[in-house]
């Protein structure tokens, strides 16, 4: 019988989560804020190709080649639907008006590398923004109708990838990743921005789940890896494993319960041979009930009083 499982656990559960996920996600978190407030911008940018000069309509006509530093398209009744553009300084941008001259839809490529499309509600309203740059980073942001970002996505040059949720007030609250060195992560938080749930697969073969408390204490833990054992941890508010359980791929399963104080007071067992037992101990950690039965068939109760 083996009582060292709630130490095992522990020290195998501190191997579970990478510490630096979160500073990663910040990290990444930050650079497609920028990203949003940059899109956003590019709209003005591109709006002010919509000051071309009015072409006149001159009937139809065919050309092979037209040469321009300024095209638009106007509807029937002269207003802008369609106007393109170059600048001095390297952009090129292309900008779609709705039928009451309204910017919906804004697309641009810049000096620096950067290319992007801003699409716009009737209202003139940013709500998407998608951007490449020229470190290789993608990212797309969803905006909400008061234009706080809800969704953002990105890709990033060294092979990372990110996706988060934000609710009305932009406060990430879902987050998921995935890394170039093979392991993916999701993180739920709470209203106040705490992280409750983490769960995660890494490349070494490991899986595991987290759930956090309203004070970011660890209250429940379970894991698989790659050697096919598998782990579960209860722990109480003051971080105390109260209950553990554990397979191991030789066939043996063991779940035991301890007391406040981390002294285990119950503990059961199956083995790969067919044996199972349990036992339950006193406070001062003495045995006082032991059952038994085995692959053969047989079973035990001891009736003696074993606190002698």
């Amino acid at each position: 019988m083996r009582f060292y499982i709630a130490n095992f656990l522990a020290l195998r559960l501190a191997y579970l989560a990478p510490m630096e996920l979160q500073t990663r996600i910040e990290k990444l978190e930050t650079s497609l804020n920028r990203q949003k407030l940059i899109n956003i911008a590019l709209a003005g940018v591109i709006v002010a190709g919509v000051g071309v000069a009015a072409i006149q309509p001159a009937g139809d006509a065919t050309f092979d080649t037209i040469t321009c530093k300024a095209w638009k398209v106007v509807d029937k009744d002269g207003k802008s639907r369609i106007v393109a553009a170059t600048s001095a300084d390297g952009e090129a941008s292309v900008a779609w008006l709705d039928k009451d001259e309204k910017l919906r839809i804004a697309a641009g490529t810049f000096a620096d590398g950067q290319a992007s499309v801003v699409w716009s509600d009737k209202d003139g309203k940013s709500r998407i923004a998608a951007a490449t740059a020229a470190g290789g980073e993608a990212s797309v942001v969803w905006l909400d109708k008061d234009e706080k970002v809800r969704i953002n996505a990105g890709t990033s040059a060294d092979g990372n990838s990110i996706v988060q949720w934000r609710d009305k007030d932009e406060k990430v609250r879902i987050a998921a990743w995935t890394s170039a060195d093979g392991n993916s992560i999701v993180q739920w938080r709470d209203k106040d921005g705490k992280m409750r749930i983490n769960a995660g697969t890494y490349a070494d073969g490991k899986t595991s789940v987290e759930w956090l408390d309203k004070d970011g204490k660890l209250r429940i833990a379970a894991g698989t890896f790659a050697d096919g054992n598998s782990i579960v941890q209860w722990r109480d508010k003051d971080g105390k494993v109260r209950i553990a359980a554990e397979t191991d791929a030789d066939g043996q399963a063991i779940m035991q319960w301890a007391d406040k104080d981390g002294k285990v007071r119950i503990s059961a067992e199956t083995d790969a041979n067919g044996n199972a037992y349990v036992q339950w101990s006193d406070k001062d950690g003495k045995l006082r009930i032991a059952a038994a039965t085995g692959a053969d068939g047989t079973a035990l109760l001891p009736t003696e009083d074993l606190k002698k």
